[in-house]
């Protein structure tokens, strides 16, 4: 007697993906501003005008690095090309995430409005009005012209 012996291939699964468009039309703006996703969804950030930057903060603080994630100053995109600067980040927990941009030079995007929530719970709102009403609480400046793509995991 034979027994044949096959094999299965499993195709692989593959992580859903969104993207947000970061200074789109060169305004002030994470494009959409908030998202809700699972873990292991990889959020594609891409830079377009301007010089911007994703940067982690808290909600009651939303204008102050909270020391995680944040992509710097390396995706000034002055011709506005799409897909030139794209950060990715991996979504690893499904608790309220906060960042913001913290350029400062010549305005200050955070206080602007320039912040993006992920899995905000209903607190977008909350973290935007906070966001506006905070004086800046480091006075550096930064303007750089350093172009090099970023891939990230977040921590």
């Amino acid at each position: 007697m034979h027994w044949s012996t096959g094999t299965t291939t499993h195709p692989k699964i593959s992580q859903p993906t969104s993207t947000i468009i970061v200074g789109d039309k060169g305004k002030l703006v994470f494009s959409p501003s908030s998202l809700n996703a699972s873990i292991g969804t990889t959020i594609a950030f891409n830079f377009l005008a301007l010089n911007h930057t994703l940067t982690q903060s808290q909600l009651q603080d939303p204008c102050r690095n909270a020391s995680g994630f944040d992509s710097g100053f390396n995706q000034f995109n002055p011709t506005n090309i799409s897909g030139r600067f794209v950060v990715e980040y991996t979504v690893t927990s499904d608790e309220p995430q906060w960042f913001f941009c913290a350029q400062t030079a010549r305005l200050a995007h955070c206080q602007a409005g320039m912040v993006f929530s992920l899995n905000p719970r209903g607190l977008h709102a909350q973290f935007v009005s906070n966001a506006m009403e905070k004086i800046p609480s480091t006075t550096s400046s930064h303007e750089h012209a350093c172009s090099l793509p970023i891939s990230s995991t977040a921590p």
